[in-house]
């Protein structure tokens, strides 16, 4: 076997090399495409795997500031998480808003982005001891969700012009999100086969849903006729499968119809926070307060813990006074006495 001549060759990237407790010390953008690939091989959806490059981004570019000698995955102890996430809650700036510091529910986003991340780490062996283990989630209040009024719901849904395909569009979605409790990024990914005329009803496949699993909306016959027209309205101008498109024919977005509502909200006057979520809120509260139970709509919302529904259940003072003269044992035998 002839032996190679000449100068060795010198490699133009070095390999991950081992620390003193024998993991992998990768430099932090290696471990970054390390997860990233570890996360795809699992199934992750591209919106998810791409929150994992953007926000472990921006926590890279909190320590090239704030610990410029930082350059290893290993070098990143829990002091500096525990240091970000003050950061972030107290002196971020919103380059939007120009608001100081960000809510605790979106901090949290961002702690168990990095929860993930260094367990993902720390379970391939990466490296020794996961920084973020002992790293806890901020306190959030409880959502203060204010329901809206009958008169307001109405005033709301007055306000789209329907002779206009755009706000028609609006308008379906607004009462397809108030019928079934659908999440605008479900509803957005709704195409024409999903709905079944004949059965009433949308059959949203696990491909579309957050927790992919399946799962049977029904529809009230009003909303199904709403969606019959609008589907009608895209097939004759559109070249697409989808349902909600804007007017040059492209999918619609969740941040587009964000921005819509609140100018629906502004014309119609009424001062509470109105949003796709907001709007799946109410409907989660009206199906209670008109007699639905807790477990169908856990069902219909698609809830993978019934802990979760409960939480979007928030029942006002006049509405715990509702039902307590209705479903009271005492109101009911008072009302039987009287027979």
């Amino acid at each position: 076997m002839s032996k190679r001549k000449g100068k060795p060759i010198i490699r133009t990237r070095s390999a991950p090399s081992l620390s003193a407790n024998n993991s992998v010390d990768l430099s932090l953008h290696d471990a970054l495409d390390f997860v990233y690939s570890t996360k795809q091989a699992e199934g992750l959806r591209p919106r998810t795997l791409s929150e994992y490059r953007s926000l472990f981004g921006l926590f890279i570019e909190w320590l090239g500031v704030h610990n410029p000698g930082v350059k290893r995955i290993t070098d990143i102890s829990t002091g500096m998480i525990r240091e970000y996430v003050i950061y972030l809650s107290t002196k971020h700036t919103n380059k939007k808003t120009g608001e100081i510091g960000l809510s605790p529910y979106t901090v949290n986003i961002r702690i168990r982005l990095l929860k993930a991340f260094f367990n993902t780490l720390h379970t391939e062996e990466i490296i020794d001891k996961n920084p973020a283990q002992a790293i806890k989630l901020m306190r959030v209040d409880e959502d203060t969700f204010e329901p809206l009024t009958d008169e307001e719901v109405n005033r709301l849904l007055s306000v789209p012009d329907i002779r206009l395909y755009a706000q028609f569009r609006d308008l379906v979605s607004m009462f397809l999100i108030l019928d079934t409790g659908i999440r605008s990024s479900e509803m957005f990914a709704l195409e024409m086969e999903d709905v079944n005329f004949k059965s009433r009803a949308i059959y949203l496949p696990g491909s579309k849903t957050k927790n992919r699993k399946p799962r049977i909306l029904p529809l009230s016959n009003q909303v199904l006729r709403m969606l019959m027209e609008l589907i009608t309205e895209v097939k004759a101008n559109f070249e697409t499968t989808y349902i909600f498109v804007s007017n040059f024919g492209e999918r619609y977005s969740p941040s587009s119809f964000r921005r819509r509502l609140h100018i629906y909200k502004e014309r119609s006057g009424i001062d509470k926070s109105i949003s796709a979520h907001g709007l799946r809120h109410q409907f989660c509260r009206d199906y209670i307060m008109n007699g639905g139970d807790i477990f169908t709509l856990q069902r219909i919302a698609g809830h993978a813990d019934i802990s979760t529904t409960r939480k979007y259940i928030q029942l006002t003072d006049e509405d715990l006074k509702t039902k307590h003269a209705e479903f009271s044992p005492i109101a009911r035998r008072r009302i039987k006495y009287r027979k």
